[in-house]
């Protein structure tokens, strides 16, 4: 239950990060650094615990 309550918090962390980030400047600018930073790291902690979550599905399917 816990693992779901930190994916969700880590998708709105993402949304928010998407909300400031700036799409009249570059890329790579540093007025975007912050919020890429930001949303780099919240889709890593999103998707290491995606991983988790799956792989427990797969462990309880072959203790069966």
């Amino acid at each position: 239950m816990i693992k779901y309550l930190i994916l969700s918090l880590c998708l709105v962390v993402l949304g928010i990060n998407i909300f400031y980030y700036d799409f009249n400047y570059a890329l790579l600018s540093a007025e975007n650094r912050i919020s890429l930073i930001g949303m780099l790291a919240t889709s890593c902690a999103a998707l290491l615990i995606i991983i988790f979550i799956l792989s427990e599905k797969v462990g309880k399917i072959n203790k069966d």
